[in-house]
């Protein structure tokens, strides 16, 4: 049975940011159907869909974007329909789940500050940095990764993890991205505080919602900010607690989700 409080934690949960219906779709087939050829009914779906506050009508409108735009297929089932993600979509997913599912923080790596000497112009210097270097200032950037192979005039550095101030951390990703993590991994540490729902739907309310956030704030940068800022970083904290509440919410199978 699904409690008040199950129901009070998935709208909490639901509240930490936005919830682009078509984005949580991908997310429920990404984390559901862990086969090449699992499917999800539309009314298994929208039973989860629903409980997060997502109606029939988005539903249906993100269902043919997705189509529309080569993410999913979908066959009928009886008087249903059921979906899966396209080999497009299931190859753009699965180079993002180590990611996504990682327990643990990319392994530590060097990162190095890179500055250019003044007479280099600012859009130049942006056209010959590095795969994977964040531009923290017009002439000024960050990379994690070996030194690199670029011009003698840019001068680089290794900086020590963890010991960065704040500001640095802000122009990284934004005071709006750490709030925003440290907003999740609140309420996941209260999401681990409520019983295990016997409610399938309701338990995958709970994963989904949660593992989405996640998953729309982790895609929003690379490695850096981990390698960087060490372990008690808003983001360092949410994986933490999102990984303990995924372990304690299983995905269910799919025939547990079938009315």
């Amino acid at each position: 049975m699904q409690t008040s409080g199950t129901q009070s934690e998935i709208d909490r949960l639901a509240a930490c940011g936005p919830l682009r219906t078509w984005s949580v779709i991908v997310t429920v087939l990404g984390d559901f159907c862990r086969d090449r050829n699992d499917r999800i009914t539309g009314r298994a779906l929208q039973g989860v869909l629903g409980r997060i506050g997502l109606t029939p009508a988005s539903t249906r409108v993100a269902l043919h974007r997705l189509k529309r735009d080569g993410w999913i297929e979908s066959e009928r089932n009886g008087r249903d329909a059921a979906y899966r993600l396209s080999e497009m979509g299931w190859t753009e997913t699965a180079a993002v789940r180590g990611r996504i599912y990682a327990p643990d923080p990319p392994a530590k790596g060097a990162v190095r500050l890179l500055l250019a000497p003044p007479q280099v112009a600012a859009p130049d210097f942006a056209t010959v940095l590095p795969e994977g270097a964040v531009q923290i200032a017009p002439r000024t950037a960050l990379l994690a990764g070996p030194a690199p192979a670029v011009s003698p005039d840019i001068w680089h550095a290794e900086l020590t993890p963890g010991a960065v101030p704040r500001w640095l951390a802000d122009t990284l990703l934004g005071a709006d991205l750490r709030e925003d993590y440290a907003r999740l991994a609140d309420a996941a540490g209260t999401a681990l505080g409520l019983a295990v729902p016997t409610d399938a739907v309701a338990r995958s309310a709970l994963r989904v919602v949660l593992l989405h956030h996640w998953r729309r704030l982790r895609l929003r940068h690379g490695d850096l900010p981990d390698n960087l800022l060490g372990e008690d970083w808003e983001g360092a904290r949410a994986r933490r607690a999102v990984m303990a509440v995924l372990e304690r919410f299983p995905r269910p199978a799919l025939d547990e989700l079938s009315p």
